[in-house]
C-alpha cells in the first residue's frame, strides 16, 4: 500500500523529507483565531462566496491548495457529493491532523495530506477544481512559480482554479503556464484582497506530465 495515501497523524518520512521555502503555520487554534479576525467573524460567508466563484458541481474532484485545518475541503465534500473527492495538502503535520479530526467529526472522507506546493503529490490531470486561498503570499517568488507549475499540472484541461490573496497583479504570469483569466474581482468580506478564477487551457505539455 502506497504510505502516502494512509491518513495519518505522522505523515511518511518521504512526504517529511519534503519542505517548503514558503512560510509554515504550525498551531491551527492561532491559524483559526487570526482567520476570523481577518474576515470579522464572517469566516464561512467568506468561503462560501469563493465556493459559487468556481460554480462546484456534484461529482467533482476538488484540491484545496494550502488546506490550513480543513474548512474549504469539507465545505466542499458537502458540495460534491457522493460520487465526488476532495483532497487538501499543507506542509504542517498539526495543521493536517487538526483538519482530520475535524473531517471525522462531521463524519465526512477527505484526503488531507501533508506535502508542498513545489511538488504536489498527485498525478497530472487529476482535479477538476483546485483553491488556493490566502497562500500564496507566504512564498518567495521561485516558489510562486514552482507552484503554478505544479497546479497546472494537477489541472484537467478545463478545470478551474480559484486563487485568493492580495496584489495579485504582484503574482508570477498564470497566462505562460497554461491558465486563462474567467474572472476577477476583489472579494467580498476581507479588505485588500481579491480573487481570479482562471481556466487550465489544452492538454498537458510534456514538461507537466
Amino acid at each position: 500500500m502506497n504510505n502516502a495515501h494512509q491518513p495519518l497523524d505522522n505523515p511518511p518520512t518521504s512526504l517529511l523529507a519534503r519542505q517548503t521555502n514558503g512560510q509554515v503555520i504550525r498551531w491551527p487554534i492561532f491559524y483559526e483565531l487570526i482567520l476570523w479576525l481577518t474576515t470579522g467573524g464572517k469566516e464561512s460567508a467568506f468561503r462560501r462566496y469563493a465556493m459559487q466563484l468556481t460554480d462546484l458541481q456534484p461529482g467533482e474532484a476538488v484540491l484545496d491548495v494550502g488546506c490550513g485545518t480543513g474548512s474549504m475541503a469539507i465545505l466542499a465534500r458537502e458540495l460534491v457529493g457522493e460520487t465526488g473527492r476532495v483532497s487538501g495538502f499543507e506542509p504542517s503535520p498539526e495543521m493536517i491532523s487538526f483538519a482530520r479530526r475535524k473531517a471525522a467529526r462531521r463524519k465526512l472522507s477527505v484526503d488531507f495530506r501533508t506535502g508542498v506546493i513545489e511538488h504536489i503529490d498527485y498525478p497530472a490531470g487529476s482535479f477538476d477544481v483546485l483553491f488556493c486561498l490566502i497562500v500564496m503570499h507566504h512564498m518567495p517568488d521561485e516558489t510562486k512559480l514552482l507552484g503554478i507549475k505544479e497546479m497546472a499540472r494537477v489541472l484537467k484541461p478545463g478545470g478551474r482554479l480559484l486563487v485568493v490573496d492580495s496584489n495579485l497583479q504582484l503574482l508570477p504570469p498564470f497566462e505562460q503556464h497554461g491558465f486563462v483569466a474567467l474572472r476577477t474581482g476583489p472579494m467580498p468580506i476581507v479588505r485588500g484582497y481579491d480573487f481570479t478564477l482562471w481556466q487550465r487551457t489544452g492538454p498537458s505539455t510534456p514538461e507537466q506530465r
